[in-house]
């Protein structure tokens, strides 16, 4: 889960820099089951940096 990944990066010592949900154009919301899509992030980018000791 999204809470799984968070947390094991916070864990072990991450620092989350950014987090993306990206979107598809407006365009492909004709396309039949797009919608249905929607309901749930097709991808997820994370930005982490390892802290400083």
């Amino acid at each position: 889960t999204l809470t799984t990944y968070l947390n094991t990066l916070l864990s072990n010592g991450f620092i989350i820099n950014q987090i993306v949900e990206p979107q598809p154009p407006e365009n492909m919301m004709d396309i039949p089951g797009m919608q249905d899509e929607m309901r749930r992030p097709m991808m997820l980018i994370v930005s982490a940096s390892k802290k400083q000791e």
